[in-house]
Formats: structure tokens, C-alpha cells, sequence
């Protein structure tokens, strides 16, 4: 879908070769200027991040595929019988590197989301810039009901364990980005020196009450220090919201 007014695409923008800048976090949570900003170095390439983390998400990857197959036929099957076809929606977002791919989700939308969105942003002007400003929508006109559950329920994300295997995202990394969502061209380049990831440290920080400042601070800080031992630690407090169906 097309964003109105024109964002520039900062994950395109040339970064600062030599540092990147990153808000500290502050009890967990990413802190906002004008608190003081931390010079990071890029990512060092040890062996984990130049090696072990792509051998870690095909190893992982598939263990999920096989223990998660059934659940995936079973979703599929449901939304098949409840929305009808195309059963998943692949949406264009930025990779590592910048670089273009379609990550894929379960669709939750009706099909025909672009026109419905259209019509729907005559009479709710003042709305449809929230998309521009928060990078979301609250109460979507375009979602289904059965769409509410697998967004809640983290569910409609399943379909990204193909992503990973393809080598187009990791197990554990920023979340992926649309090319409109970004503010900072420091922030940016350092997000996407990591494969998007998912879970990650957008995912178990609450993630709906999160400024999109603050989500990419946060995510710049875990590509500047990407270790087995956090994404280990993510991968675990990500059951707590999936749990509590806090998904978005």
C-alpha cells in the first residue's frame, strides 16, 4: 500500500563509515533526545555473526518447520475456509543490506485491502496519517476477524520461517522494515547491516506502545553487539508475549 506524501527512503542513504550513533537505553527501554547519544563502531565480524548465526537459523529453522507443520496446515486451512484465496501476502520489505525482499505472513486482510483502505480514507483523513506517524493503524478497516486473532496471537508470522531458510532474515534481529519506515539515516544503515530477524528486541519490549524512534534505537543497538547469547535470551522472552496474545 502506498503511503501518501513522500518519505525518503534513508535505508538507501549512505551511512557514516565510521560510526554509528545510538541512543543508550535507559531500565530496558530505549531512551528518547535528548538524552546522550552513544558513538557505536559497526558490527565486528566474528565468527557468530560472519558464520554461526546463518548456520544457528538453518539448524533452528528447520526444527521449527518440523515441529510447527501441523499448525501451519491448520492455520492455512482456516483462513482458506474463512477468507478464501490467496491463503499468505507477502509484503516488500528492507533486508540486510537494503536490499528488497517479500516477507511473508498468513493474510489477515481482505483481498481487496488497497480499495477498501481507499475508500475508508474519505472519511477518516485525520486517521489514515497515523500510518505515516506511528508506522501502524489501530483498528484497521482492512482486517478480518479471524486476521485480529493471528496478529494478536503472533500466528500470521509463521509463513517468515520460509524467509529464514531462504536466507532473507534470521531467527533473532530487527524486525523487518517498510522502505517509509525510517527517521534517522545512522539508525537505518545500522539496522540493516544484520539480516531482519523473527523475534528480536522490538518483539519482547512491548512492541505496541513503542514510538518507531525508539524501536529503531533499540534495534541499532542489537546490530552493533549481535551475539549467540542474546539471541538465545530473545528467542525465550519471546513466549511471554506470545502467550499473553500481545502480538500487533
Amino acid at each position: 500500500m502506498a503511503a501518501t506524501g513522500q518519505t525518503p527512503d534513508v535505508f538507501q542513504t549512505p551511512a557514516n563509515q565510521a560510526q554509528l550513533v545510538v541512543v543508550p537505553s535507559l531500565n530496558g527501554q530505549a531512551a528518547l533526545s535528548p538524552s546522550p547519544a552513544v558513538a557505536l563502531s559497526a558490527p565486528a565480524q566474528g565468527f557468530y555473526l560472519s558464520h554461526g548465526k546463518r548456520m544457528f537459523d538453518l539448524v533452528f529453522g528447520l526444527g521449527l518447520l518440523v515441529v510447527l507443520l501441523p499448525l501451519l496446515f491448520a492455520v492455512a486451512a482456516v483462513v482458506l475456509v474463512r477468507s478464501g484465496w490467496p491463503i499468505f501476502y507477502g509484503s516488500e520489505r528492507v533486508g540486510f543490506a537494503g536490499k528488497r525482499f517479500q516477507m511473508w505472513k498468513f493474510r489477515t486482510m481482505v483481498r481487496d485491502a488497497d480499495a477498501v483502505f481507499e475508500r475508508w480514507k474519505e472519511t477518516h483523513p485525520e486517521r489514515a496519517t497515523q500510518l505515516l506517524t506511528d508506522w501502524k493503524l489501530e483498528a484497521d478497516p482492512r482486517v478480518t476477524a479471524l486476521g485480529r486473532f493471528l496478529r494478536k496471537s503472533s500466528l500470521d508470522e509463521l509463513p517468515q520461517i520460509w524467509n529464514v531458510l531462504c536466507g532473507e532474515m534470521s531467527i533473532a534481529g530487527p524486525r523487518p522494515y517498510l522502505s517509509r519506515e525510517s527517521l534517522d539515516p545512522d539508525l537505518a544503515q545500522a539496522i540493516v547491516s544484520v539480516r531482519p530477524g523473527l523475534t528480536g528486541p522490538f518483539q519482547v519490549r512491548g512492541r505496541k506502545n513503542m514510538p518507531p524512534l525508539a524501536r529503531m534505537q533499540i534495534e541499532a543497538g542489537y546490530a552493533a553487539d549481535v551475539r549467540l547469547s542474546k539471541d538465545l535470551a530473545y528467542i525465550i522472552r519471546t513466549a511471554k508475549p506470545l502467550i499473553e496474545l500481545d502480538g500487533h
